[in-house]
């Protein structure tokens, strides 16, 4: 059940409208304001006649060959060097959780400066051959929260390559109706003295969070 609010409205025009002109977008902010439910929304209004949906979670242990043979495995061969996806459709890539992947030595991401390389110049190289493969028609879309807990700050110059979009925690009066909506509807199955109790229970919790929050 995926209850909407004016900031997820928003969220999701412009993410949507991003995502149609081919533009790359990123989703960042803390855990619970609803950066992958708001990006599986888009994706599922997508056109499935005209894309093929590919979804990566990334973690500490994804790596840069992970990424690449996810990807390929999702195109074909056109000409010489040359991959597109399957169908002759588009490919609309959704990297969750951008900033897990661990750093190496040298303080980068290779999965992140794999993804940045096609970016930049449109291809990156076979494992094998060493030859240059070209990857058309493929648009990104990436999430990820703040650093710490395993996520890690990703390089300004990978970032500067998306629309950032920054997704802020909502309102008190936006996460009653949301958690009261998910609750009410629950309590449909309970008899009729049950029933109110649910915004009772929504506004209880959210002061108990409140204090624990604020004192803990």
């Amino acid at each position: 059940l995926m209850v909407p609010t004016v900031d997820t409205v928003r969220y999701d025009f412009l993410v949507y409208g991003l995502a149609t002109h081919g533009r790359p977008a990123l989703l960042t902010g803390p855990v619970g304001t609803g950066k992958t439910s708001v990006a599986n929304a888009v994706l599922e209004r997508m056109d499935s006649t005209q894309y093929n949906i590919l979804t990566i979670n990334m973690s500490a242990q994804t790596s840069s060959n992970n990424v690449q043979e996810i990807i390929e495995s999702r195109v074909e061969k056109r000409t010489k060097g040359v991959f597109v996806p399957i169908g002759g459709k588009k490919l609309l890539t959704f990297m969750d959780d951008l900033n897990m992947p661990a750093k190496d030595t040298f303080g980068s991401q290779p999965p992140l400066e794999l993804v940045r390389l096609w970016m930049d110049y449109g291809f990156w190289y076979d494992r094998l051959k060493q030859t240059t493969k070209h990857v058309k028609n493929m648009f990104l879309m990436a999430a990820m929260g703040p650093p710490g807990g395993g996520r890690t700050h990703i390089s300004r110059r990978f970032q500067s390559r998306f629309c950032l979009i920054n997704m802020t925690f909502p309102q008190d009066s936006q996460i009653i109706r949301i958690f009261g909506t998910l609750i009410n509807q629950k309590l449909q199955d309970f008899e009729e003295d049950v029933k109110p109790v649910g915004n009772l229970i929504t506004q209880a919790t959210l002061e108990i969070y409140r204090n624990i929050s604020t004192k803990m």
